[in-house]
């Protein structure tokens, strides 16, 4: 018998209506008790956490992550991944399919919950391919991905640009309940391109990506979206005219839900020149006016979800040895050259998020855009819906005891090789966030406390 007391905490619950001083107590990995702060008093043997100050929410779930496992190991592995999850506060993440090979058969969703059932850390929902390796032409079989565990299905890295195709995953999505996530982008707009077209695209002589890239593939699937019975989540939003389109088809009744990242609502694209290849993303940063439309879309409930779309790359990968001495903080950057943008368009697309993304999310809360309640529906709630996570997502009695504890008021500067990811590429890298996560608890094991580590050290 497994028991766990929490102490005195902010209890953030939405989906119960709880926000208040109170106790939790844990049992065998269920909630067993909630009652107001100092009334539960520990049973034997129980572990008691102090939460003083504390916030106690249910366990944060980021719908959108690559795990890089199986193919990549020099990235990422589906141990290291969940080992920065449950750093980030995260008690589940759902991992994409472009692996090598692509996650379009039941033997590769087995392996990757195989070792994560190793680990016995951080949950990982397997998110199938929609099509035979990530092709965008042949459907994988729906019911053999379900049935060996996916949880959503998405071709994330690749748009699917065959209509039809789309129209018959979206027969199977309505059939079988599972969303299909899709990753917006117009290739015939987005071809040589490495970050949004705009002053600092034209400042550093590189090709621009327009937001039409994003919004016409948008308006596209939206309109398949509206006239069918499916669920369909628009990954990654970065643009304001793409947050106008989801809200529009959201007043028309289509099931669909949408997730933005951290990256996308703090920066714009102006920090590609301080952090170049290491602010190359896919959706690429924007301009601030998209910034501020994405705000105010999480706000108003628009937009439904946060992801960190973490993507771990290796520096040779980015071509960091070449294009790293380019860009420093203050330092001005000057046009490249032929060769150095040429280089900077090869340079592969993605930032770690894991560890990052509460603090960033965090100083939304801070300076009240965003409620603290509204933060986590976005990032628990949400999320557990979308997977179709049952237990997930409350902390009401009788539920699956996956709780994220957070210090709101922690200040801390961003170290990337404190990270336990493998992998180090953030345009975060000595920034000041306020708020992290101390203690992240699975099935009610504490699998990361942050006190300890530190006591440790």
């Amino acid at each position: 018998m497994t028991s766990l007391l929490l102490k005195g905490g902010r209890v953030i619950d939405p989906l119960s209506g709880v926000d208040g001083l109170y106790d939790l107590a844990a049992l065998d990995g269920e909630i067993d008790a909630l009652e107001p702060a100092g009334t539960i008093a520990a049973p034997a043997g129980a572990l008691v956490l102090d939460c003083g100050g504390m916030w106690i929410v249910p366990g944060l779930i980021d719908p959108h992550v690559h795990l890089r496992d199986p193919g990549f190991p020099e990235k990422e592995t589906i141990v290291s991944g969940l080992q920065a999850a449950a750093a980030g506060g995260y008690t589940t993440v759902a991992a994409m399919a472009n692996t090598l090979p692509a996650n379009d058969s039941p033997q590769t969703t087995q392996y990757m919950l195989a070792r994560a059932r190793e680990l016995r850390g951080t949950h990982l929902v397997p998110v199938a391919a929609v099509t035979k390796g990530l092709q965008g032409r042949e459907l994988v079989d729906f019911d053999a991905m379900i049935r060996a565990g996916a949880r959503m299905f998405s071709d994330d890295g690749f748009p699917i640009d065959d209509q039809a195709v789309l129209a018959r995953a979206f027969d199977e999505a309505a059939r079988m309940g599972f969303a299909i996530s899709l990753h917006e982008e117009d290739r015939a707009l987005t071809a040589n391109g490495v970050m949004n077209a705009g002053e600092t695209s034209n400042h550093l002589g590189v090709t621009g990506i327009p937001a039409t890239a994003e919004t016409m593939r948008v308006r596209r699937d939206l309109a398949l979206a509206i006239g069918s019975e499916a669920p369909v989540h628009i990954a990654h939003v970065s643009t304001a005219e793409a947050v106008q389109l989801i809200r529009a088809a959201k007043q028309r009744g289509a099931n669909v839900t949408s997730e933005v990242a951290p990256h996308h609502f703090i920066l714009d694209d102006s920090a590609v020149l301080t952090w170049g290849p290491n602010a190359r993303m896919a959706p690429p940063l924007r301009n601030r006016a998209d910034v501020e439309a994405l705000t105010a879309a999480m706000a108003d409930g628009a937009i439904d979800m946060i992801a960190t779309d973490h993507a771990p790359h290796d520096p040779a990968s980015k071509r960091m040895e070449h294009l790293g001495r380019l860009f420093s903080p203050g330092k001005p950057v000057p046009r490249l050259s032929a060769d150095e943008a040429e280089m900077f368009a090869h340079a592969a697309n993605g930032i770690v998020g894991l560890e990052t993304a509460l603090g960033l999310v965090l100083s939304l809360v801070h300076r009240g855009i965003i409620s603290a309640a509204r933060m986590v529906e976005m990032m628990a709630v949400n999320p557990a819906r979308l997977l179709r996570l049952g237990e997930n997502g409350s902390l009401a009695v009788g539920a699956l005891a996956d709780i994220t504890v957070i210090d709101p008021n922690c200040e801390w500067i961003v170290a990337p090789h404190k990270f336990k990811s493998k992998s180090r590429n953030t345009p975060f890298a000595g920034m000041r966030l306020k708020g992290l996560a101390v203690a992240t608890i699975v099935d009610g094991e504490v699998i990361f406390d942050r006190r300890r580590e530190a006591a440790v050290q």
